[in-house]
Parts: C-alpha cells; structure tokens; sequence
C-alpha cells in the first residue's frame, strides 16, 4: 500500500509541478516580453529626443551663422537690406525657439536665457534697421557703429551657443547614460567623463 500511495503522490506531485510550469512558463515569458518592449520604447525615446536636440543645434547654428554674418559684413562697412535682416531673422528665431520648445516633450525644458546674447544682437539690429540707413534710403550701414561693439557682439552669440551646446551635451551625456566624445577642431576636445 505504502508503494501506491507513495506512486499516487508522486504523480499528483508531478501533475502539480507540470501545472505550475504550463502557468509559470508563458507568464515569465510575458514578463520578458514586456520588459523586451519597454527597452525598446525607451531607446525609441531617446532617439526622438535626440533628433530634437539635433534640430534645436542645427536652428541655434543658423540663426548664429545668419547673425555672424550679418555682424561680419557690418564691422567691414558692407551695407546690409534692413527688410531681408528682419525677415530672415525673425524666421531663424522662429524656428530656433520652435525647436526648443519641442525639447519639452522629452523633459528638457530650454529657459529663455539661453537665447540671450541671441536676441539682444536681434533686437538691436532690428532697432539698427530701423534707424541706421544708408543713403539710398534702404540699407544698413555701420558707419555709426562702433567696431568693437560688434567685435563683443560676435563674441557673445560664439559664447552663448557654446553654453547652450555643452548643456545640451551634458544631457545627451545623462540621456544616453555615456559620456559624448566631441571633436571639434575649432577649440578643445571634450573627453569622455571629463
């Protein structure tokens, strides 16, 4: 009898172990599944911030550039079209402060501080525009402005985009949770925990 009951144990045992793996099998795998799924919608994340942060430095160089430019010509006494200054100006800090906005969705919110060198170089050329022209009536000239005014000028938005990139860097860094190499030939080299 011993060797019945000890028989009838061991298959009910078995039939438990069996049943518990049939429920435990599928649901662990469902639980890898799932964990599978949100690595993958978390690297799907950062991705899309990634391409936005991409966008906020490809708008701030723009806008940076079309500003250098403008300052390059008026510290050599070029004249510059006041109308096509404000137009291009006010679209290039348009799509800057879009990009940045869009940032947010992501969790990195772009204060406006860091557009300042930005906007005061704008603003000042736009009040320029308005009052410095040339004697056709429709150019701005920089006759009147001081050079090394615009020299300052040109520094600020180098050192303000500088800022705001090495910030940005810093959270890609934190985004990616491994430190951005940079190579940039125009000044030092970001090194990785540095």
């Amino acid at each position: 009898m011993s060797n019945t009951i000890a028989g009838l144990l061991g298959g009910v045992i078995g039939a438990l172990i069996s049943a518990l793996a049939m429920f435990l099998g599928p649901l662990a795998h469902q639980r890898q599944a799932a964990r599978h799924e949100r690595d993958r919608a978390g690297r799907e994340e950062i991705r899309i911030q990634l391409q936005r942060i991409a966008r906020v430095r490809t708008a701030m160089r723009d806008w940076h550039d079309f500003l250098n430019n403008v300052l390059a010509d008026l510290e050599a006494g070029r004249s510059v079209d006041p109308e096509r200054f404000v137009s291009e100006s006010r679209a290039l800090k348009k799509e800057a402060r879009a990009a940045s906005d869009e940032l947010l969705g992501g969790g990195l919110w772009v204060g406006s501080q860091q557009f300042g060198a930005f906007d005061q170089v704008t603003g000042v050329l736009h009040t320029l525009a308005g009052g410095i022209v040339g004697r056709d009536g429709r150019t701005l000239r920089a006759d009147e402005m001081p050079r090394d005014r615009v020299r300052r000028w040109r520094e600020d938005l180098y050192g303000s985009r500088a800022e705001l990139n090495e910030r940005l860097l810093a959270y890609v860094d934190r985004l990616q949770g491994t430190p951005v190499d940079m190579i940039d030939t125009g000044g030092p080299v970001r090194r990785s925990g540095v």
